[in-house]
């Protein structure tokens, strides 16, 4: 939304991750709203990167994480 708010519309890719502590990483993926929101502004190919646990880095598609959404 920073993005947006500041005049940004085009985006390569988003990296995610999360963790509980300073040095813990954990499975972070964008929650439904968020994906929603994102699909919004980009294709059905635009990639969202994922760190894991295992600090190894996912790939994915909005349209794999959100395969049906609601697009006008």
């Amino acid at each position: 939304m920073k993005a947006l708010s500041e005049g940004e519309k085009e985006f390569e890719y988003i990296v995610v991750c999360g963790g509980n502590s300073l040095n813990s990483l954990e499975n972070c993926l964008p929650c439904g709203y968020c994906r929603q929101f994102m699909s919004e502004f980009v294709d059905e190919n635009f990639k969202i990167y994922a760190i894991n646990a295992n600090e190894e880095i996912e790939e994915y598609s909005i349209s794999d994480l959100l395969p049906h959404s609601f697009k006008l």
